[in-house]
């Protein structure tokens, strides 16, 4: 059968596949919860990571481990084993450890920091090998079930970079699991730099304050010329700075987002970033430097490329309209390995990196099939 046919042979079955999981829909919410009342700040994963390992080897998964980053893995062999497919969520929250973590279910939705991000994804990486057994689902494939670490912000996709970049397990395509939104399906990546800029004046060679130097510096970057044809955009995220309204800031500190279609534009712009800053270093007395916190590349899958086709087909035969943005830095890392793959979204929700953060229930079986659907599609067909 090529892999034509197998894409419609999975879309017969896709209609009704959401009713088929039905009986596990409290498995998956009650490992929702679990997952998420785990703290997991970044580059403070382990006690995330240890349940869901614990749960991969409560499966019967092989292989079941962490590497020298932390990041949590296990595998379901397949009946040939001649290619394998990732599944991936990363295990990260943007909340403190000490921040509660309590989640609450009410009618329709579930609520707590992290729920959405990610707390939902790596509930679906638990709950998937059981769902596959009860359906009897045997693929040929491997199927590689891996919850990385030092994903968000600073993490920078270390761990997903380093499972890549050392693993000796050949690779074929990767499903990249978020909890929201469904529709979601992002298989393409910007060049991007993350970046915070960083004033500091010292008081006795300096008389200026350090938010008067940052704002001098934001309205020079506000005048960069960005270029609309490469969709280049400069955002301002965030400014600190400070101590007390009676005395000039010592320091003063501006997170920002340069991101574009084109690598030699973020990097063209990032030259002239550090030259603003040398230049206001020249002031006596005054230092400002760039600290990058994350990058990615440009580049990614076409929209003519069999997988986005067969989600395409998979999410609209269960009646999921994919979403116009098909940008993701979950992306960067698999371009970076030659390595197709995409993004998929599990429900819908809102206030994203707030302690209200939410979910919605009833979507998420849907976001469940599609995410089974196309891995039966991978598996049988030709999607890489």
């Amino acid at each position: 059968m090529d892999g034509a046919q197998e894409v419609f042979r999975q879309l017969a079955r896709m209609p009704g596949l959401a009713a088929e999981l039905e009986p596990y829909r409290e498995m998956l919410l009650a490992n929702v919860v679990m997952v998420g009342e785990i703290p997991a700040p970044t580059f403070g994963e382990e006690a995330r990571v240890g349940f869901i390992k614990q749960r991969f080897t409560e499966c019967g998964l092989q292989s079941c481990s962490s590497d020298e980053v932390g990041n949590g893995m296990g595998i379901m062999p397949g009946t040939r084993g001649d290619k394998t497919i990732v599944v991936s969520a990363h295990a990260d929250t943007p909340f403190a450890a000490n921040d509660n973590h309590s989640f609450t279910i009410e009618p329709g939705i579930i609520s707590g920091p992290g729920v959405a991000d990610n707390s939902l994804g790596l509930a679906v990486l638990a709950t998937l090998p059981t769902v596959l057994e009860g359906l009897g689902i045997k693929l040929q494939s491997d199927l590689l079930l891996l919850a990385p670490t030092r994903s968000l912000e600073q993490g920078d996709q270390q761990g997903i970079r380093f499972f890549l970049s050392n693993s000796t397990i050949p690779i074929t395509t990767g499903i990249v699991v978020e909890g929201c939104p469904l529709g979601r399906l992002h298989y393409r990546s910007m060049a991007s730099l993350g970046g915070m800029i960083s004033c500091h004046v010292d008081r006795k060679l300096c008389r200026l304050s350090a938010i008067e130097i940052l704002n001098s510096l934001i309205s020079q970057l506000r005048q960069i010329e960005l270029c609309p044809q490469t969709n280049t955009a400069l955002v301002l995220g965030s400014i600190r700075g400070g101590a007390t309204y009676k005395l000039p800031a010592r320091t003063a500190h501006l997170r920002f987002q340069l991101r574009s279609d084109a690598d030699d534009k973020v990097n063209a712009i990032n030259r002239q970033i550090l030259n603003m800053l040398d230049e206001a270093a020249k002031t006596k007395g005054v230092s400002a430097y760039l600290e990058v916190i994350a990058r990615t590349r440009s580049g990614g899958l076409d929209g003519s490329h069999p997988l986005v086709i067969a989600a395409r087909k998979i999410m609209h035969s269960i009646g999921v309209q994919a979403k116009a943005l098909i940008y993701s830095s979950t992306i960067s890392p698999y371009l970076e390995h030659d390595i197709p793959a995409v993004c998929l979204g599990v429900s819908n929700g809102d206030n994203l990196n707030y302690a209200d953060e939410y979910i919605e229930i009833e979507p998420m079986l849907t976001g469940l099939a599609q995410i089974i659907g196309l891995l039966l599609c991978i598996d049988g067909g030709d999607c890489a």
